[in-house]
């Protein structure tokens, strides 16, 4: 599941920003004297942008747990009880 509407995207985002510019204002600091803006991240926004990096690089899809239900199905051992499935159906009328 890939969550969108996520408000640390923004601090990436920023952070990302910040960044590039930081590497655009180091090129120029050699051609002479420029006053130069300075942003910097309290120690929780940089840990919370090293969290969203991290969760980028894990699979959309967990191919284990899918693998083994795959296999409690061929086997015919899989089995979901009627509260389970309520609770499913009614969390995805929430979304």
């Amino acid at each position: 599941m890939k969550i969108t509407s996520n408000p640390s995207n923004n601090i990436a985002k920023m952070y990302q920003t910040y960044q590039s510019q930081s590497e655009k204002t180091e090129k120029k600091a050699g051609s002479g004297s420029i006053e130069q803006d300075n942003l910097q991240l309290s120690e929780q926004a940089q840990k919370i942008h090293k969290l969203i990096t991290e969760t980028r690089d894990l699979p959309d899809v967990r191919e284990e747990k899918i693998a083994r239900i795959k296999e409690e199905i061929a086997n015919k051992t899989y089995s979901v009880t009627a509260q389970q499935l309520a609770a499913k159906m009614l969390s995805s009328e929430k979304e």
